[in-house]
């Protein structure tokens, strides 16, 4: 049975893991951590609140956090945030914090949202088969497509120049 002293424990492991940046293993030993603390303490037990921050402070913080990463740190942030104003009130210090990460978790994930095409994770090499291909010589005059190849752009410049 794992008590109040094993929880603490771990938190307290996790807490060093996140601050020397082995977020990998500290989000680990949170994911087995936390539905214990959840189903002891509750969700407003203020040690149940700072686990869940830390990990989600570990999902964004990570070197290459995925769009579900983001996504997930987003989601619990705002739980806790909730929670945290509940439980300790607005203007207490981790509450702050918790709403701060909360902030750079949502520009993180809009960043990445806009850098990928319509939000998802896509194959880069799927672009290619998106790219509007080169019109025939005919037709580079009156329809260029610079953004699909040189050949278009050098038609039209062809078609352009004055002849001799």
């Amino acid at each position: 049975m794992i008590g109040l002293r094993t929880l603490r424990e771990a938190f307290s492991y996790a807490l060093s893991l996140s601050a020397l940046e082995r977020f990998e293993e500290a989000k680990a030993l949170l994911c087995k951590v936390i539905p214990v603390a959840r189903r002891i303490l509750e969700d407003d037990d203020r040690i149940t609140v700072k686990m869940r921050a830390t990990y989600a402070r570990a999902l964004c913080r990570d070197a290459n956090p995925t769009l579900d990463d983001l996504r997930e740190a987003v989601t619990t942030l705002e739980d806790t945030a909730r929670i945290a104003r509940r439980v300790f009130g607005g203007a207490y210090p981790f509450t702050e914090g918790i709403e701060s990460e909360l902030r750079r978790a949502r520009a993180a994930l809009r960043a990445r949202e806009t850098s990928s095409p319509a939000g998802s994770a896509r194959d880069p090499s799927a672009a290619a088969d998106d790219a509007t291909p080169p019109a025939p010589a005919a037709f580079a005059g009156s329809s260029p497509d610079g953004s699909s190849g040189e050949a278009p752009a050098a038609a039209a410049r062809a078609a352009e120049a004055p002849s001799s």
